[in-house]
């Protein structure tokens, strides 16, 4: 992993925000909350990042879609982050995990791995009848060259693991075709590690 430039955490609730609504899972439930809010699309796919009134919005947005930030799966959210863009290579799956929630820890037997959930794919073993199709098609695009958007993971000062905040089902599909995690764009997040563990530790019955 090597470090690009500093980030933010405005930047952080707009990327988290942008990836998201391209989801065919999260698409409608993002949807419904502009709806609700009357407020155009706009805001998350031509924001002003620089602009505080665009930012309260979007944090709002994130707060009543995925409970931002200390409900849901932003519980006990670390205080304090410090983000940076990063860049990954393959030497660092490793050491990403996705965060605790029981689909993704059957998925990658209970190690929270990836590459285990790669294999279970692989197999042909479906969880809680979920199809695979979705990782698979995914890694078949970027076989083909396609570029996800960024990930975004969490990690302390001594960096022995990145856990998924946003992007399991990218990382997924990463794990079928690992040869091709090089120079992959994460949004990523320092914080304390007795707040990360908190944040990590309270999640088992969220949704990824």
């Amino acid at each position: 992993m090597r470090k690009i430039r500093p980030s933010n955490e405005n930047e952080m609730v707009y990327e988290f925000l942008k990836m998201e609504i391209e989801s065919e899972r999260f698409n409608d439930s993002i949807e419904a909350v502009l709806k609700e809010m009357h407020i155009c699309k706009s805001i998350i796919t031509n924001a002003n990042i620089t602009s505080q009134q665009e930012n309260a919005t979007r944090a709002e947005i994130l707060r009543r879609f995925r409970g931002y930030n200390n409900e849901e799966l932003f519980e006990n959210f670390p205080t304090n982050i410090e983000w940076v863009w990063t860049k990954f290579d393959r030497d660092d799956i490793p050491k990403i995990i996705y965060i605790e929630y029981s689909y993704w820890n059957e998925l990658s037997n209970y190690t929270g791995s990836p590459l285990e959930a790669a294999k279970t794919i692989l197999s042909g073993k479906t969880v809680y009848d979920v199809p695979n199709d979705g990782s698979i098609k995914g890694a078949e695009k970027l076989k083909q060259g396609h570029k996800f958007p960024p990930l975004i993971f969490l990690t302390d000062k001594h960096e022995e693991r990145y856990i998924i905040l946003e992007g399991h089902a990218r990382m997924t599909s990463y794990g079928l075709v690992p040869e091709l995690f090089q120079d992959v764009t994460v949004l990523l997040g320092y914080c304390d590690t007795k707040e990360l563990n908190k944040w990590y530790g309270q999640m088992p019955m969220r949704t990824a």
